[in-house]
């Protein structure tokens, strides 16, 4: 009989924003396994999710606070760092953690608040995995990871976004760059204003992501008082497909976020074949690799001595924008399913 995996998917119901679409997308993957008979565990009365044709267990009140349930899986997974419901019953449990951001943009009290959490849900895991070895370092050098437990790197998958060539209306005519994300001060937006500025004025900025957050209002009021409300559009949320259009037609990506602990955006870009301009903190040195062009500060003159660098080289070598493509398509849900599977394999 197959072995029982119960996959926790608590932040479906957040699919704008990176730990909302991990979920979709390694859950997506898992459905098309053989290897493990395979139950899903979503936010309680979730209108629609994609797991349609799949076991599924609503995540309500009661098993928020009791873990009873678990015990006849043979293991659980848990696909972030900060889960809101306890666990504490399953067999064997997988922690997957994705970045210590709390660490770089929270106050004291809530970096102790969520180092607590995170530290709690390890020491109740047989194994951890990190999204990439910037994460693992930074766990190791700030948590106790006891010597008896399984850890990995795998890394996220990043999915083909399937390609369109219908703009958007609110998609300005001529040159833009390009840049996406939750409006966070992590996100670091605010440092593209001024960058821009130094640009010819026919080159325009789209920023897409839920924008109707503290950060965002301070944007939105940052690009009135500098009068670059012609040149900077924030659509807020967007489709994959208005995503994908974006990608295909920006003249760059931009991506000065300061605390990633993957940097999915990044890779996306590749894969269309961007010029990826992005800042060198936590995880993005890693990802981004020898393919993308790093802003070590922000000072806007720097930024953009860096951007028609960057610009040049790009244009002028095909093969390196090859050797990106090769690279960016290495990052596949396959592989990271495969990976996961092992794990749960070795603990069962």
């Amino acid at each position: 009989m197959d072995k029982k995996i119960l996959i926790c998917l608590d932040l479906l119901k957040y699919p704008n924003r990176g730990l909302g679409r991990v979920s979709i997308d390694f859950s997506n993957q898992l459905a098309h396994s053989q290897n493990f008979d395979y139950t899903f565990l979503v936010p309680k009365n979730l209108k629609k999710h994609h797991l349609t044709n799949q076991k599924l267990i609503e995540l309500d009140l009661n098993k928020k606070f009791f873990s009873n349930y678990m015990k006849e899986f043979d293991v659980c997974h848990i696909i972030h760092q900060l889960p809101k419901f306890s666990f504490q019953k399953a067999r064997r449990k997988v922690l997957t953690i994705h970045d210590l951001n709390f660490l770089y943009t929270k106050n004291k009290t809530k970096q102790r608040k969520y180092h607590n959490i995170v530290q709690k849900a390890i020491y109740q895991a047989d194994a951890i995995c990190f999204i990439s070895e910037f994460t693992k370092n930074d766990c190791f050098n700030h948590l106790d990871i006891p010597s008896d437990k399984i850890t990995a790197v795998i890394y996220n998958g990043v999915n083909d976004l399937e390609k369109s060539d219908k703009k958007p209306q609110w998609c300005p005519n001529g040159e833009f760059l390009f840049s996406i994300g939750q409006f966070l001060d992590k996100k670091n937006f605010h440092v593209l204003i001024p960058f821009v500025q130094q640009l010819p004025s026919e080159i325009k900025l789209i920023i897409a992501g839920e924008n109707t957050t503290t950060y965002g209002t301070e944007l939105k009021k940052l690009i009135s008082a500098k009068g670059m409300e012609s040149r900077i559009i924030l659509p807020g949320a967007i489709k994959e497909t208005e995503k994908s259009y974006l990608y295909e037609n920006c003249k760059a990506f931009v991506f000065p976020s300061i605390a990633e602990g993957f940097g999915l955006p990044v890779i996306e870009a590749m894969k269309f074949g961007k010029p990826v301009f992005c800042s060198d903190k936590t995880s993005l040195k890693e990802i981004g690799n020898k393919f993308a062009f790093f802003w070590e500060d922000f000072d806007p003159q720097n930024m953009k001595q860096i951007y028609e660098q960057g610009l040049s080289y790009f244009t002028e070598n095909e093969r390196f924008i090859q050797e990106q493509l090769h690279y960016s398509n290495q990052y596949t849900w396959e592989k990271n399913v495969a990976e996961y599977e092992k794990i749960y394999q070795l603990l069962i």
